[in-house]
């Protein structure tokens, strides 16, 4: 052998030699390394493969509401209840060498670690069914050397254990396809509409499809895309045998019928109310126990929890039905989405404990975890909005139910509130505007008392998704009509409103009492958050005036309900929302209905559709109830009688008023009840052939005494508009029908007022004289000029039915031509007998 043949084997040797111990070496340390994976591999449990144990919800009397099966919706199947040509559809595209390796496929693990190599980055999946399987059961979704190595080795483990028969259908009650569908028979339903049993070659095709990517290939998400993936499965079918290919062209050419996602309802009853409570746990377990939001799913559905909740079944059975009722809304008209418009969302709470007792978030529950109107979505209130952000804070800050404000036109820039019944009535009440719900003196008092302050009130009371900073925000006096920049949710108004049924006391609301774990561990405990908002006597004062709302107001048609209510509508000027949150001495509740797209609706109002709604409600659940008064403080005094124009004591001449009798009886806080007599009410003489004011001149036969409204000074809107009660002020010119010789012509500047002293009880006239008109306008604890209250202790000490005239004529402006009249007018004293004469001649 040539020296050159030698060299050349000598080198192919020392060659293969070094490739031998480099696989070697390579086998070795992957093998070290694979040791040292597999090591904290977690345990091999069985049962894990086994459909995963379910949760139980308990309503407030410890019956089952809900079984929360893995995923939410996951529906164990025998391996023989699946057709054959859906096994063979995950096999072909999953796994073709399924029942031939022993857990992992070497040749697609090398091929799958070589395109890794070379792209330096995790591109090509070689997981067998049986791995797929075990990623499932036992592992993370993490693509790491670490996970792979122990993801084989278990998969080695099930092999040994089980059949392929027994993986595969460990495996199809397993696998995610989408929309809370886990395995194959909850898959079928949530797409189909139909058992797996009952599917065709096409339809097993698509949900084969599906699993490689549900948020990519689900039909309900990108339709033409599962089309794409059903082909592959198909042809892949064809290649392994298992149909032919007129089988796969025939199956493409199927038409795919979804049942659609709307139709894909709950397994449980309260549904709106149980995916409360499953959203509300994963925050909280994310919060307080540091999951991810995926963990925390994951425990809810597959933990075998045992979660314990405030619903009461019948009061949440009750508002589902009212809701449903297509009589309780002006119209239905599906939207694009097929879904009913309007909508509506109701929520009762129990304001003491706050206790969720039912919540329903429309009219019809359409997908699992969907938009649950009544903790999601954020709406306009309108009035509702009144007590919260304006009202309570007034009463807190010296207001009282009989406090005066003017409801008159105004304007701040460019901005005239409107009340929705387009005209002003002038003097009103707070108990007034609360009831009939007038704009623009919610406006005037949320000036008055300052937009700050309002906001602090409502936050107290539980409002917290206020907008308080940037470009647009709700430090606007709008907010008083409920105009937020963000909304407020149902569940999020009936708590406020039930601080003020709680006497004061804000209570956080809670759906979850109790969570135990599969061992009896308790988990979470829930003690609701609860802290002083307002005082006992400031809720019953507002209480109070809300009971108006019902008994003379905007929500009349509860007045027949045999438990006392107080409560306040909202609609919005455009008519987009439309609420009634009202409470009992027992119950809070908020209803709302209007477009999930806000859409003006046409013939509702909050004290109509909502109202009624929430009377059907309240009815159910008072059925088994006490009957029993709202609660009154110490601290509270009355009731009292008082002016309804002036808020101050009434007189007789309160009880002559041209609209009747304007004395009505009201509570206060000790501290704030009326101390001065009504200065509005004034008593004048009138000619009562020409409708002005009287003169020494007029026969004594029609000269009478007549009651009139001295109320502030208004200003016109830019339409013309003044208040309605403007037509109760006395006339400002004198008679000249009978004036022949009087000074200037029978043009009188003084005034003629015959106020009645209310202290006087015997009819005894004490001489003195009436306020001029800048004192009359003063605010001696009426706001009619949007002031707040005055505490003047000064009353008047006498008493009699007519005060003497007083005579602001100034003597020397009488006419000297007529001497025979003005020998009349000597003095101001012989004019003011003159007219007492008239009135004395009159009375008779």
């Amino acid at each position: 052998m040539s020296n050159s043949k030698k060299r050349k084997l000598t080198l192919a040797r020392s060659f293969a030699f070094f490739l031998l111990f480099t696989l070697l070496l390579s086998s070795g340390v992957a093998l070290g390394l694979f040791v040292y994976y597999v090591k904290d591999t977690p345990p091999f449990d069985p049962q894990k493969l086994k459909p995963s144990e379910t949760s139980i919800v308990y309503d407030a009397k410890g019956n089952v509401i809900a079984e929360l099966h893995g995923g939410q919706n996951r529906i164990p199947v025998a391996l023989e209840e699946i057709p054959e040509h859906l096994k063979q559809a995950f096999i072909a595209i999953e796994d073709q060498y399924f029942y031939k390796h022993k857990g992992i496929n070497l040749r697609s693990l090398i091929g799958a670690l070589w395109t890794d190599l070379i792209s330096r980055e995790y591109r090509r999946g070689a997981s067998t069914i049986t791995q797929q399987l075990v990623k499932n059961a036992f592992l993370t979704h993490e693509k790491t050397l670490k996970r792979k190595a122990q993801e084989a080795w278990l998969a080695i483990q099930i092999e040994r254990h089980y059949t392929k028969d027994q993986i595969l259908e460990f495996y199809l009650n397993q696998i995610y396809f989408g929309h809370s569908a886990y395995g194959v028979e909850a898959a079928a339903q949530t797409y189909f509409g139909k058992s797996v049993k009952d599917l065709s070659l096409a339809e097993s095709a698509m949900l084969a499809g599906i699993t490689k990517g549900p948020s990519i290939y689900s039909p309900y998400i990108n339709f033409e895309k599962a089309k794409e993936r059903q082909a592959v499965v198909l042809n892949e079918m064809v290649e392994m045998g298992f149909i032919t290919k007129e089988e796969a062209e025939k199956a493409k050419k199927e038409e795919i019928k979804l049942i659609g996602l709307e139709n894909a309802k709950a397994d449980y009853k309260a549904p709106y109310f149980t995916d409360f409570v499953v959203t509300q746990l994963a925050e909280e377990f994310q919060r307080e126990l540091g999951l991810t939001e995926a963990e925390a799913y994951e425990k809810i559905y597959n933990g075998g929890l045992k979660i314990y909740t405030t619903v009461d079944l019948e009061i949440q059975e009750a508002a589902e039905k009212a809701l449903a009722n297509p009589k309780n809304y002006p119209y239905t008209k599906n939207d694009k989405n097929g879904i009913p418009q309007p909508q509506a969302a109701a929520v009762v709470i129990d304001p003491h404990t706050g206790h969720i007792k039912a919540l329903v978030g429309g009219r019809e529950h359409y997908k699992r975890l969907g938009l649950n109107r009544a903790s999601q979505s954020f709406r306009q209130p309108g009035s509702a909005f009144k007590p919260i952000v304006v009202y309570t804070a007034a009463i807190d800050t010296g207001y009282t139910a009989a406090t005066v404000v003017d409801d008159s036109p105004v304007t701040y820039g460019s901005w005239s509130p409107q009340n929705y019944t387009r005209d002003f009535k002038g003097l009103t009440t707070i108990r007034k505007a609360i009831a009939d719900s007038v704009n623009v003196v919610a406006v005037k008092v949320l000036e008055n008392i300052g937009v700050d302050r309002g906001i602090e009130y409502a936050q107290k009371l539980g409002i917290k998704n206020l907008v308080l900073e940037g470009r647009k925000n709700d430090r606007q006096l709008s907010i008083a009509l409920g105009g937020l920049t963000k909304g407020v949710s149902p569940l999020e108004l009936a708590a406020a409103y039930g601080t003020l049924a709680n006497q004061g006391i804000y209570v956080e609301p809670v759906a979850i009492l109790k969570v135990v774990d599969k061992n009896g561990r308790t988990l979470l405990e829930h003690n609701s958050n609860r802290w002083t908002a307002v005082s006992p006597q400031v809720a019953f004062i507002m209480t109070d005036m809300m009971r108006s709302v019902i008994t003379e107001g905007t929500a009349k048609r509860l007045a027949d309900l045999p438990f006392p209510v107080a409560g306040k509508t909202g609609t919005t000027s455009d008519n987009k929302d439309v609420w009634f949150v009202g409470y009992t001495p027992h119950l809070v509740a908020a209803v709302w209905m209007g477009h999930d797209e806000p859409t003006p609706m046409k013939g509702v109002a909050g004290g109509y559709q909502p109202a009624l709604i929430w009377k059907q409600i309240m009815i159910a659940a008072h059925k088994n109830l006490p009957r029993t008064d709202f609660p009154k403080p110490p601290g509270i005094v009355g009731p009292i009688a008082v002016c309804q124009d002036s808020g101050k004591i009434p007189t007789e001449l309160c009880n002559k008023d041209p609209r009747g009798s304007r004395v009505r009886w009201e509570y206060f806080i000790k501290g704030t009840e009326p101390t001065e007599f009504c200065d509005v009410h004034v008593e004048k003489l009138i000619d009562i052939s020409t409708g002005l004011l009287a003169t020494p001149y007029c026969p004594p036969d029609l000269a009478q005494p007549k009651v009139f409204l001295n109320r502030p000074p208004y200003k016109a809107s830019p339409s013309g508009k003044i208040p309605l009660d403007a037509k109760y002020q006395p006339p400002t010119e004198y008679c000249n029908l009978h004036s022949e010789g009087l000074p200037n012509g029978g043009n009188l500047q003084e005034e003629v007022l015959l106020p009645i002293d209310p202290s006087n009880q015997n009819g005894n006239s004490n001489n003195q004289g009436n306020n001029n008109n800048e004192n009359q306008n003063k605010n001696n604890g009426t706001h009619m000029n949007n002031q707040k209250p005055s505490q003047n202790q000064n009353q008047p000490q006498n008493q009699g039915d007519l005060q003497e005239i007083e005579q602001r004529q100034d003597n020397d402006q009488v006419n000297t031509n007529n001497n025979n009249k003005s020998e009349k007018l000597k003095s101001l004293n012989d004019f003011n007998q003159l007219i007492k004469k008239v009135i004395k001649m009159g009375s008779r």
